[in-house]
């Protein structure tokens, strides 16, 4: 292989990212789920490209993906995508070509939907050739892009407020994130780990369990040190929680804790039904500028989530995906930025700790920590359709 230079910064702490490396060859393991025979003609098999971020990822399950499926009822459908996701496909398409683990560290260059490698770029060239390529960023205009039912202009934009750009009328087909409350009916649920897998989850737990979230990316940074997760292993440990250290390898932290299990170091971790399985006997799960809360969100567990008031309320578009993929209302949302975070990590435990106390009483209200300004924050959220209203 040879190594690629980069210039890309990433947008928590403005660092270079890593170069990439050039692979000579990925292989792929393919996983059939059915007994339907693919067809023999290119032209009726549909390929998916699902090389994007974990939250966007989710989105496409749910919304785009099925979207796809039912404007091509009679195609062979075969999506391409990460390594240990296999699960999450099983119940919606024909096959599910997963990438090696050895690759996964070309998940850096996702960007919501658009993954930026070259390597990605190669292989979605190369799947032309097996059927009708639909691409990640194609998956992505599906959730920002809109039509007009008059003039037919087609654009992409989640604010559609003021109609059509060209002819002005109100008569628009709109994207998932510029209609929240009603794609939000159309949801195709991915289904909940089976009785035989969640017997077996159980063994990795304890009474109270909890489930920690570390996240350790290096394209958007926004990770906080070991020694954070150290104090907030000890702060919920005095609470009578048991934490356990979910997530991918790949972009989580390893437990700083020994006596934690570390459940994203283990081999089974690639098994996304055993992981759901675990969750689902969880009390709750903590994570920060992360979209792992879909994980609980899939099968209604409680979470508690650090992010910033523009992600939520803002430009940018994490409020109306937790939105389109979470139902249940037992959600805590804190607002902080997060060099305010880094900056005053005690304070940031403490307002955790007052958040996990409101929670046990049964108040799900948002939280606005580490934050300049309440009043600004609360206008965004006054003038946004965010999840909490829905």
């Amino acid at each position: 292989m040879r190594l690629l230079t980069s210039c890309r910064r990433n947008q928590g702490d403005g660092k270079l990212l890593p170069r990439e490396f050039l692979y000579n060859e990925i292989n792929f393991r393919k996983y059939k789920f059915n007994n339907r025979p693919k067809p023999e003609n290119i032209n009726r098999i549909l390929i998916i490209a699902c090389f994007s971020e974990f939250g966007c990822e989710t989105i496409g399950l749910m919304y785009c993906i099925p979207m796809l499926i039912a404007n091509n009822p009679s195609a062979y459908v075969i999506c391409v995508g990460w390594y240990g996701r296999e699960y999450l496909y099983r119940h919606l398409v024909d096959e599910f070509w997963e990438i090696e683990e050895s690759a996964m560290c070309l998940r850096e260059y996702a960007n919501a939907f658009i993954n930026s490698s070259i390597n990605i770029r190669r292989i979605e060239k190369s799947l032309d050739k097996y059927g009708m390529l639909f691409k990640g960023a194609s998956l992505g205009y599906l959730c920002v892009g809109n039509t007009c039912e008059v003039c037919k202009k087609m654009w992409a934009s989640a604010d559609v407020d003021k109609g059509c750009p060209i002819c002005h009328s109100m008569k628009v087909k709109k994207g998932f994130l510029s209609d929240v409350s009603n794609h939000r009916e159309n949801a195709v649920k991915i289904p909940f780990p089976c009785q035989k897998v969640q017997e077996r989850a159980r063994k990795y737990l304890k009474e109270n369990s909890v489930g920690i979230f570390a996240r350790s990316r290096k394209a958007y940074g926004r990770n906080l040190p070991s020694e954070f997760y150290i104090n907030l292993i000890k702060n919920l440990e005095k609470k009578g929680y048991n934490p356990i250290w979910l997530g991918e390898k790949q972009s989580v932290l390893p437990c700083p804790v020994d006596h934690i299990v570390d459940f994203s170091r283990m081999p089974e971790s690639r098994d996304l039904e055993l992981t759901l399985a675990i969750i689902s006997n969880l009390k709750f799960t903590v994570q920060f500028w992360t979209a792992s809360t879909r994980l609980a969100s899939i099968i209604g567990i409680p979470w508690i989530l650090f992010e910033t008031p523009d992600q939520i309320a803002g430009n940018g578009q994490e409020g109306k995906r937790i939105a389109l993929t979470t139902d249940s209302n037992k959600k805590k949302l804190i607002l902080a930025h997060y060099f305010n975070v880094l900056e005053n990590q005690d304070r940031a435990l403490k307002v955790l700790d007052e958040a996990i106390d409101e929670m046990c009483q049964n108040n799900w209200d948002d939280v606005l920590g580490l934050i300049e300004d309440e009043g600004i924050v609360n206008d965004m959220l006054k003038k946004q359709e965010n999840w909490r209203r829905l």
